[in-house]
């Protein structure tokens, strides 16, 4: 009888039978699987997957009940306007800048525009509620860029020490990671600006300078004023094996300012992975991935400067200090409090004066940070970032843009992907070209 019922009627003979199914004791149950196994001349296991298929169809068909709204139109579009005068940051730390930003914001007229109680409403959201506010707003995410480090010679690379991941540090300011980010675009040929980046692993600390391209003549420049800015004493200077970094020269200026240089394992990234993180959500977030050249550098040094403010005085960031287990046993890190990298260095400082040491913010430099974070509205900051972005879009896209169209696609590339999914060995192809008749 099964061979001589379509599919159609099965289908509207399943629906039938599932109502009543759902409606029924587990005696019924019984009986109605029984009818339906006659009617249809199937088993009955056969017949349960029919019906709890139907069932899931029937609760995807039925309309999802509403979920609450616990905060007013008015707060979440509050929301989003701070969120975009933030730069954008996740709920996590949107949550914690919260406290910060808000009365500068309200001090400087940024929010005159609200009343107390949308404020009051914004502070009691979670970070998964903002979250789930804001992603119907997310920026769609950007291309990957192309890497361009070249390694050093082997005897100098045998000459400085490895620092592993898993080498403990102290935990003390002065710490450093660099590396370099090539503004290259979708090619590697020609002069195109470098940004150095370091980053003090025990603070957060980031610093970026860009250098019209990596020989050490013009790189020295972007150190120099990333040494200038640091507020502290840098102690141990961590890099990769790019020849940027481990040369004669370079060697040189460290030993002469006592810094203890050390590099990570060639492809192991996780080596450095606190400095690899500042790549992207520092350099490619700030700069994205189009093409620099000579002419963009003064206002790409511009950028950094504002950025530097930004990201260390105004943005909070988690560390982990440990790992724990869940309750079924799963591993999972565990963070401190998010605070800014001059909180945690005067942290570290404050301490360090209370033990008898001598502290670790240089001379000068606490009055000065102090003085930009009190006249600083943070809004009018990050307005200014976007409107250098402006400017370094127009410069770049179309210079971009012909790269992209001269170069075409990677027709290697798609070579190799294709003869992997045919599963013909990219050397295959190769064999089947004709040979010479001379």
């Amino acid at each position: 009888m099964e061979d001589r019922i379509g599919m159609a009627t099965k289908h509207q003979i399943t629906l039938r039978f599932r109502d009543e199914y759902a409606k029924a004791s587990k005696k019924d149950k019984g009986v109605i699987l029984d009818r339906m196994c006659e009617t249809l001349g199937i088993g009955r296991s056969t017949a349960r997957r029919r019906l709890a298929a139907a069932s899931r169809e029937g609760s995807a068909e039925r309309r999802r009940a509403e979920r609450p709204c616990r905060y007013s139109d008015r707060s979440r579009q509050l929301l989003r306007e701070v969120w975009m005068l933030m730069d954008m940051p996740c709920g996590k730390y949107l949550k914690a800048m919260l406290p910060q930003w808000l009365p500068v914001l309200r001090a400087c007229g940024e929010l005159d525009d609200y009343g107390g109680d949308v404020f009051d409403e914004l502070m009691a959201m979670s970070a998964a509620t903002v979250d789930r506010y804001l992603r119907p707003v997310r920026d769609a995410a950007r291309p990957r860029g192309l890497a361009s480090t070249r390694p050093a010679g082997e005897l100098l690379r045998n000459s400085i020490t490895i620092r592993k991941a898993s080498d403990e540090l102290d935990g003390l300011p002065g710490d450093v990671e660099a590396d370099t980010v090539a503004h290259c675009g979708p090619s590697l040929r020609g002069e195109f600006c470098r940004t150095l980046t370091v980053v003090d692993f025990a603070t957060g600390w980031t610093e970026n300078a860009s250098a019209r391209n990596n020989a050490y003549r013009n790189l020295s420049l972007a150190e120099a004023v990333i040494e200038e800015r640091l507020p502290f004493r840098i102690r141990s200077y961590d890099s990769d094996n790019g020849s940027e970094f481990i040369n004669a020269d370079f060697i040189a200026h460290l030993q002469a300012i006592d810094v203890e240089q050390t590099r990570s394992r060639p492809y192991r990234k996780n080596d450095q992975a606190t400095v690899e993180s500042r790549n992207n959500h520092v350099v490619r977030r700030h700069a994205f991935y189009y093409r620099y050249e000579p002419p963009e550098l003064d206002l790409l040094n511009e950028l950094w400067e504002l950025v530097s403010i930004k990201m260390n005085l105004f943005t909070p960031s988690k560390k982990p200090i440990g790992r724990s287990c869940t309750r079924d046993g799963r591993p999972r890190r565990v963070y401190d409090r998010p605070a800014t990298p001059w909180e945690r260095l005067k942290r570290l400082d404050e301490r360090d004066r209370a033990d008898g040491g001598a502290g670790f913010i240089l001379p000068g430099r606490r009055e000065r940070i102090e003085t930009i974070l009190s006249g600083t509205n943070p809004a009018e900051l990050v307005r200014r970032v976007h409107a250098i972005q402006d400017q370094l879009e127009d410069m770049a896209l179309p210079r971009t843009r012909r790269l992209e169209k001269r170069l075409g696609p990677d027709m290697a590339y798609l070579d190799r992907t294709l003869a992997r999914i045919t599963g013909v060995r990219p050397e295959d192809h190769n064999n089947d070209t004709p040979a010479d008749t001379d």
